[in-house]
């Protein structure tokens, strides 16, 4: 009992990894489009964004993936658990982040902007080569912390299906009957995960976009 009662966490910490990462590189690739039409001269564009970031922080994730794996299927469009778990959970994470990208770009010195346009460069030059360095800086602290809420809220994909890391925990406990072992060991793994591989990589990606600029003077 005790090799499959471990076998079945292994496995479960396994799911929660790969619905992680693969929602959040959904949610990363899809929030930085998002917040960059979110501050787009074009109006329609812009509202679109805006009615996207709205609607999906207006509203519950996990009904959302109810409609995704429940609802959706009545007028023919059918997904499997793994597809609404990794896009249900990246697309509705996209929205928070593009309302991190959309601030982290407004928060660049608006002399920046001056400079490119006195340059001559073409506005999509100017976010890729000098305002967007600047504010991917910004960005990443936030990001972090989106990324270690969507790591938790992962254990959400238990109603459609998935068992993860959680349902694992539960399961072994309602076997086991000894809750206190194996939701500690949920709550460890979790912060195991944040702390060991989440963090670390954030504080990695800061450091090394911090190269080559100019620290400015503590006071």
């Amino acid at each position: 009992m005790l090799y499959f009662t471990i076998a079945a966490l292994l496995n479960g910490v396994l799911t929660t990894l790969v619905v992680t990462l693969g929602a959040s590189l959904v949610a990363i690739a899809l929030g930085l489009a998002v917040g960059l039409i979110r501050v787009s001269t074009c109006r329609p564009l812009r509202w679109a964004a805006i009615t996207y970031i709205e609607f999906f922080r207006g509203t519950s994730l996990l009904v959302q993936l109810y409609v995704w794996f429940f609802v959706l299927p009545f007028f023919g469009l059918v997904m499997s658990p793994w597809t609404v778990a990794i896009f249900g959970i990246g697309m509705s994470y996209a929205a928070y982040g593009a309302e991190v990208v959309r601030a982290a770009i407004q928060a660049v010195d608006r002399g920046q902007y001056e400079a490119s346009t006195a340059l001559n460069f073409p506005r999509v030059t100017m976010l890729r080569r000098i305002v967007l360095p600047q504010a991917i800086r910004a960005m990443l602290p936030p990001w972090g912390n989106l990324l270690i809420e969507l790591l938790k809220t992962t254990s959400l994909v238990f109603f459609i299906t998935i068992t993860e890391f959680t349902t694992a925990s539960k399961l072994a406990a309602d076997t086991t009957g000894n809750y206190l072992l194996f939701f500690g060991v949920a709550l460890l793994g979790y912060y195991t995960i944040a702390r060991v591989m989440i963090t670390p990589f954030v504080r990695w990606l800061e450091r090394r976009l911090s190269r080559g600029f100019v620290r400015e003077a503590l006071a």
